[in-house]
């Protein structure tokens, strides 16, 4: 079975929209470069300059020069000396001096407050066109400058960015997201109230804090059968209700119990926030639930279920411990492994046998189902290249 990145979101992270300039006329160099940067021909960055406010309004006014000049606004070539510029180099309260200090607000924002981990989406031109939408995946260094050739070739500083397999445009995100993400600004953190929906838009599966996501694609469906989703419904049911008795350390006695009363005695509803059906998308079950394992150990329990009968169950098993391993990324990993360490090995070869018997082959049967988001991303994105 084909799995997407479980990823763990730290309780601290923040989501950042963050335009690829006037016109978004960088957007093509933020996807091919892997990054963000701002618009800073001639910024010389250093931690030192990050560091000291003082340092970065001297390097912002150099910039602007440089901007000037390359914008042919300014005809001499500026000096490329800092120091030689005045920290404040407009008056108080006029239109320039806001600009200035609007701009190195957004210095502090992507290079000082935005952490490794971070989200960053970035919005091409269009309502209907794709974001681009990663994780930043390094604190700012030196080498990640990049030559811009739409600034002539001038060095600028960025942040490294890795650009997730998405295709979502503005339109896609709920209405009260979708509003906030549109303004006049470079970089804006976004409000910790809209995080969840962005992140359930964003992430296949996910865990943050002692919440868990779990997407499950019924890529088979056809759409001809009202009751063809229902023995994938219920494996999924099952799994879910294994994760929740693991949770109450009572999986050996889920264990002792056929699925129905299994899923009758540990199915808590109160832990599920929301478990969705979406055969557009295609025969997709997307569960939200109150218990922060709930991702890892359902993927560990499907893994096993879809299984071929005849291959032995400790292969499986095995199989399954080492490719969850491999999914999971960012931090927090340890606590996760250990649970699903223990949930594995605590699985009974008999139980589990039974279940690739029944509930696993019945799924196979009628809508095989699947871990991975490709098909998903690929239908998205033909509908939207087909507009």
């Amino acid at each position: 079975m084909e799995l997407s990145r479980i990823t763990f979101i730290r309780e601290d992270v923040s989501i950042w929209l963050v335009y690829a300039g006037r016109g978004r006329r960088f957007f093509n160099d933020f996807k091919e470069s892997q990054s963000v940067f701002l618009n800073l021909p001639g910024f010389q960055a250093s931690e030192r300059v990050f560091a000291d406010p003082t340092l970065m309004r001297q390097h912002l006014a150099m910039s602007d020069q440089v901007a000037r000049w390359l914008s042919g606004a300014r005809k001499d070539p500026p000096n490329r000396n800092a120091s030689a510029y005045m920290a404040y180099p407009h008056n108080t309260g006029t239109t320039d001096a806001r600009s200035f200090n609007a701009e190195l607000g957004n210095i502090e924002r992507l290079f000082v407050d935005a952490k490794v981990g971070d989200l960053v989406l970035s919005p091409a031109r269009g309502h209907f066109e794709q974001y681009l939408i990663g994780q930043i995946s390094h604190k700012w260094r030196p080498a990640d400058n990049i030559e811009i050739p739409r600034l002539e070739g001038e060095s600028v500083p960025s942040r490294k960015v890795s650009w997730l397999d998405l295709a979502l445009t503005r339109r896609d995100f709920p209405a009260k997201v979708s509003k906030r993400l549109q303004n006049r600004h470079a970089i804006t953190r976004l409000d910790e109230d809209l995080y969840e929906d962005v992140f359930n838009m964003v992430y296949p599966s996910f865990v943050w804090g002692e919440k868990s996501k779990l997407d499950v694609y019924g890529d088979g469906y056809r759409g001809d059968d009202p009751l063809q989703p229902y023995a994938s419904a219920l494996l999924v049911k099952y799994v879910v209700a294994s994760a929740f008795a693991h949770a109450k350390g009572e999986f050996l006695q889920f264990q002792a119990l056929d699925a129905n009363d299994a899923i009758e005695k540990y199915y808590d509803k109160e832990l599920v926030e929301d478990f969705a059906q979406n055969f557009n998308s295609p025969g997709k079950f997307a569960i939200i639930a109150a218990v922060g394992s709930l991702s890892i150990l359902a993927s560990a329990g499907l893994y096993v279920a879809t299984s071929d009968p005849g291959v032995p169950i400790n292969q499986v098993i095995a199989e399954a411990s080492e490719n969850i391993k491999g999914a999971m990324a960012g931090s927090g990993k340890t606590k996760a492994t250990d649970d699903l360490d223990n949930y594995i090995e605590s699985m009974q070869a008999v139980r589990w046998n039974d279940v690739r018997s029944d509930l696993g082959k019945k799924s196979n049967d009628t809508m095989p189902l699947s871990l991975d988001n490709k098909v998903e991303v690929a239908q998205r994105r033909d509908e939207i290249n087909a507009r």
